[in-house]
């Protein structure tokens, strides 16, 4: 019994030792929360495919081909993207990155994903960036 006993003991202590370690093979099981979801925010403008205004773009194709005879509708997404740096069981630092609609959401979600596997996480860098969609003749 006390062999067993032991036998029990070196396989928990296994098990714990390398729990940190079966965080990397294994995929990240928490669904997304759908928060901040929905459809991504478009925007679409209409340019000129020659010499456009210095006030830039028009709304849309109508209002660009009233004033020209030829445009290009563009269809962009903005989107931000948030990394978030904490430290694993080793020591090493370790990096997490999200990407949302909102600044707010995005930290939130980079956060969240290091916490749930790292240490004394915080956000290390955010960008707003934007993602052609479309782009089409106006004709």
């Amino acid at each position: 019994m006390k062999s067993l006993t032991t036998i029990l003991l070196i396989t928990l202590f296994s098990f714990n030792t390398y729990a940190g370690i079966l965080d990397w093979i294994r995929p990240d099981p928490r669904p997304g929360d759908g928060r901040g979801g929905g459809r991504p925010q478009v925007t679409c403008t209409a340019r000129d495919t020659g010499w456009e205004e210095h006030w830039g773009a028009h709304r849309d194709c109508r209002e660009c081909l009233a004033k020209h005879g030829n445009c290009i509708e563009t269809c962009e997404s903005k989107y931000f993207t948030c990394q978030a740096e904490g430290v694993d069981y080793r020591g090493y630092k370790m990096t997490m990155e999200a990407r949302g609609e909102s600044r707010y959401y995005t930290e939130r979600e980079a956060i969240d994903r290091c916490q749930y596997r790292y240490d004394n996480c915080r956000i290390v860098s955010c960008s707003e960036n934007s993602e052609t969609v479309s782009r089409r003749s106006c004709r």
